[in-house]
């Protein structure tokens, strides 16, 4: 037998420590004066003390000598990615934008729309997943962009309506639509047009800060700016009963002036509350030496004070198990002009293209790319040796790809935040368990 290498021991009170397992998430707590126990070989711990090693290898803290704890995570990272039950169809109906804002990566083009040929290569697209793919039993379509709401009724709302025909053919298939938009433009024709099916729907809309600090990001070209015109867009949805994620983008110079959003949420009734939820996602461009954790966890706090849910899975990692959605095999975006991509956090030019989608609604697949896309996870030896991996699962296909060859952690955390990222995880498991 051996320990796991999955396992982390740390101090909790001045007497008491805990050992948790990362693949199991399973976890021992136990007296800090019996600590030294789990620097033997587990063969010492069964004969000095057998309660504390059946408890260990109740939780797999212990294994098998020959147990390969890696090729099991490799592999279970694997059968989650190519997963065939859901296939996610995301569009880019235009790459135009009605704002434009500084820390966005990508370009955008006037103009740009889907056309009718495109268009019909995409009814192609969804026919043929929904025909071949006979494990399916969820099929999600979002839109994305530029900003996916612009041409809506010429472009967006025929593939909608398109999908929508095809729910009494397969009724065993749960359908939902989603958005990511600044949803400044977002009116009552739209939200009648989405709410005529009971399909789940989801936004995600961001926000700059709180009204002055927003409004200087997004330059509406009028007098109000624009922060309030996407509160109240906002407010529409979920008092239609379409959840909404509301992304704070936030800055070490923004960050005080968003707890204002706390005072222009709050008024939501309680009913409608449910489907809303807010996430805080710093700037990737923002200078990180500026440290704002303090402020945003008392942000937090006052969020959850007047009953508004926070998004706090930044802390509650678990993403070899919920990867992002770019990793998936059945998984693809379609630009406006039929190019396809597996990223949409980055730009969507012709080197980060993956294929072409052609008139019978079939991806032309550039097939050395996409090999690489599928069998670069987890290949980095300090992914293969971190503690934490059955959490983090290796970071997503982009980042692994763009960091090919470097032996370090994947997405730059230390082994301080490993620690908080553990301790985090067990506060919401004795939660959990209460």
């Amino acid at each position: 037998m051996k320990l796991s290498k999955y396992n982390t021991i740390l101090d909790v009170t001045p007497n008491s420590s805990v050992l948790y397992n990362s693949k199991e998430d399973k976890c021992l707590v136990f007296n800090t004066e019996k600590k030294h126990l789990f620097s033997m070989d587990p063969s010492m711990i069964a004969s000095i003390d057998p309660a504390i090693y059946n408890d260990l290898l109740n939780i797999n803290a212990i294994v098998e000598s020959d147990k390969n704890e890696l090729a099991e995570v490799i592999l279970k990272s694997r059968q989650i990615d190519s997963s065939e039950k859901e296939f996610k169809l995301i569009i880019n109906p235009t790459m135009n934008c009605n704002f434009k804002c500084w820390y966005c990566y990508e370009s955008h083009i006037p103009g740009s729309k889907l056309s009718n040929n495109t268009i019909d290569r995409i009814y192609k697209l969804i026919e043929n997943t929904l025909t071949k793919n006979k494990k399916l039993e969820r099929f999600v379509l979002s839109f994305f962009g530029g900003e996916p709401l612009m041409y809506y009724n010429k472009t967006t709302r025929q593939i909608i309506d398109f999908l929508r025909e095809k729910y009494s053919e397969y009724p065993h298939i749960q359908f939902s639509i989603h958005f990511t938009s600044n949803a400044y433009i977002l009116n009552n024709e739209i939200i009648s047009h989405l709410t005529e099916r009971e399909e789940y729907k989801h936004f995600q809309i961001t926000l700059d800060g709180g009204r002055e600090e927003h409004n200087k990001v997004r330059d509406s070209g009028k007098k109000e700016g624009s922060y309030d015109k996407i509160i109240d867009s906002i407010k529409k949805l979920v008092s239609n009963k379409i959840d909404v994620l509301t992304r704070v983008n936030y800055t070490a110079q923004n960050i005080d002036s968003t707890r204002e959003i706390i005072d222009d949420l709050k008024d939501i009734p309680e009913d409608f509350k449910k489907y809303l939820n807010v996430g805080y996602f710093r700037v990737w461009q923002d200078d990180t030496k500026v440290k704002v954790k303090d402020k945003v966890d008392t942000i937090y706090a006052d969020y959850h004070t007047n009953e508004i849910s926070v998004n706090q899975n930044d802390l509650y990692m678990d993403n070899l198990n919920n990867p992002c959605y770019a990793d998936k095999k059945n998984e693809l975006v379609v630009n406006f002009n039929g190019d396809i991509y597996k990223c949409t956090a980055r730009d969507f030019s012709q080197e980060n293209k993956y294929g072409t989608l052609d008139s019978d609604g079939n991806v032309d697949w550039i097939e050395d790319k996409l090999n690489e896309w599928e069998n670069i996870k987890i290949q980095s030896k300090a992914c293969q040796n971190c503690r934490i991996l059955p959490l983090c699962g290796g970071g997503c296909h982009q980042v692994n790809l763009e960091n090919k060859g470097l032996n370090t952690c994947q997405i730059g955390i230390n082994d301080q935040q490993k620690d908080d990222i553990i301790m985090y995880r067990l506060s919401s498991l004795f939660v959990n368990e209460n």
